[in-house]
């Protein structure tokens, strides 16, 4: 891409980004852009010296060499362009741009979106390096995090029915809305699969960091929307019963984990098998983990990731009322072990078929419906518990979090800030709730309704259900590097 474009996409950048930058820098950075766009003639533009602060910059020899590879370019550009009808003067070559502090630029691009981070790793190969690196790439995440505090987004995908009932289609699309913008919901990513791949189930989608798995009943699909990089995962031993992903905290690796049958038959007693895959490793394969599952688990129900490096899932209580407790079975990508998180005591046990295991803001929730329609409560266990022992997680602990003034089950999407509620996901829409006047305060997304980056082609009119999950775009890779 053009590279004085780019540094005034990244003084733009600077200027509109979150409240950290100063005025004086604001002021600064607009008047940059302007004057890159125009590739004015001018002296040498050098803002006040910044004050001190507290910003932990990285590879300081990458971020000059970046620098210095943008000023050599830009004077190049200047020097070859048809405008310039005389030779240039020694003010005119001595015109760069400022040599910012490591810190600053750091803290700029790591809160750029990754769809301008990807134009910006063609300018240079500094750039490229920058981009690349895994550093880069994990404070990228958590500026990304942060900010979706503040602005929730949310990662849409809908189901299409293919030429037969049983059957789905294998168009997979993304679509992110964010609340507090306009109706529109922008195109991430859309892939077609080969129609032998059989989308006769489909499990709901899981996210972790800006990845999203697709369980299917004969497929695994991972991507990453933000990048458009997906991949088929291998196949595995039999058909998956039910997956997961999640980060494992020893390691800071991704693994995709899934559960197998080891016998045809499905009655009692059940032999279930589970597997885990690394994400980005050459060559990735399933193994099998040291101990097989001690309770069957729910059939496509995928599973929960929380912070820590945990999954859970709901045990088959239905199926299997005497070998499967009443609680979670919880799976740690650490030491890839089982263990069982018992639901909370004070839940009434004859509710236990209106209980919806989720998660809210990387924490493990279980929301429960009243009878009669009376409400939901939900109950959390805070991040702060996974960083303890693992047997400290058998029994919670629990925190009765929100008790909700609504008439059925419900996904919580995210608490919004300066109590401005909760996001609630049901059926085909999203609500707000207002906590001080204790009732939904309407609809802000339907998904019928809204409109759709692209328009909605003719398969739309097929579309059976939605998946939709709290999002978080990343440059994390699921490709071997």
């Amino acid at each position: 891409m053009d590279r004085t474009e780019c540094g005034a996409e990244v003084a733009a950048a600077a200027a509109t980004a979150a409240g950290w930058v100063p005025e004086w820098w604001r002021r600064w950075a607009v008047d940059l852009g302007r004057r890159a766009r125009e590739q004015l003639r001018c002296d040498h533009i050098r803002p006040p010296p910044p004050p001190s602060s507290s910003f932990v910059g990285i590879s300081g020899a990458l971020l000059r060499r970046m620098l210095k590879t943008l000023k050599d370019d830009t004077m190049n550009m200047k020097k070859r362009s048809k405008k310039r009808k005389r030779m240039v003067g020694p003010a005119a070559a001595a015109a760069t741009f400022p040599e910012l502090p490591e810190e600053i630029v750091m803290e700029i691009l790591a809160r750029l979106p990754v769809k301008s981070l990807l134009r910006f790793k063609s300018v240079c190969r500094g750039w490229r390096a920058i981009i690349s690196e895994p550093s880069f790439i994990r404070t990228q995440l958590q500026c990304s995090a942060s900010r979706r505090q503040q602005e929730p987004s949310i990662l849409i995908s809908p189901h299409f029915r293919h030429d037969r009932p049983t059957k789905f289609s294998t168009h997979i699309s993304f679509y992110q809305w964010e609340q507090g913008a306009s109706s529109l919901a922008r195109i991430m990513d859309a892939k077609d699969f080969p129609v032998g791949h059989k989308f006769r189930l489909i499990s709901h989608y899981t996210h972790c960091d800006g990845l999203v798995l697709a369980p299917t009943i004969t497929k695994l699909y991972l991507f990453n929307p933000a990048t458009r990089e997906a991949i088929t995962l291998p196949d595995g031993h039999g058909h998956s019963h039910t997956a997961g992903l999640g980060l494992d905290p020893g390691t800071g690796r991704y693994k995709v984990v899934r559960s197998f049958y080891r016998s045809p038959s499905m009655d009692p007693p059940v032999s279930m098998g589970m597997e885990v895959l690394t994400v980005g490793e050459p060559g990735a394969r399933w193994r099998e983990t040291a101990v097989d599952p001690p309770h069957p688990i729910t059939r496509w129900r995928t599973a929960l990731a929380v912070n820590g490096g945990y999954l859970f899932w709901y045990m088959d209580r239905r199926r299997y009322p005497d070998d499967a407790p009443r609680g979670l079975l919880r799976f740690s990508l650490r030491d890839e072990a089982f263990a069982v998180t018992r639901l909370p005591e004070s839940m009434d046990p004859t509710l236990d078929e209106n209980v919806l295991p989720d998660v809210l803001h990387g924490e493990l929730c279980v929301v429960q419906a009243l009878p009669d329609k009376a409400g939901v409560l939900i109950w959390t266990m805070s991040s702060s518990s996974m960083d303890n022992d693992d047997v400290h997680l058998d029994d919670g602990p629990w925190e009765l979090r929100y008790c909700i003034c609504v008439n059925a089950l419900c996904h919580p999407l995210g608490v919004l800030p300066d109590g401005g509620g909760i996001l609630l996901w049901a059926n085909r829409s999203v609500h707000r709730y207002d906590f001080s006047v204790r009732k939904l305060a309407g609809v802000v997304c339907n998904l019928d309704r809204i409109r759709y980056q692209g328009g909605r082609p003719a398969r739309w009119k097929s579309v059976v259900d939605f998946t939709l999950m709290p999002y978080t775009e990343s440059l994390v890779r699921i490709t071997a590097a």
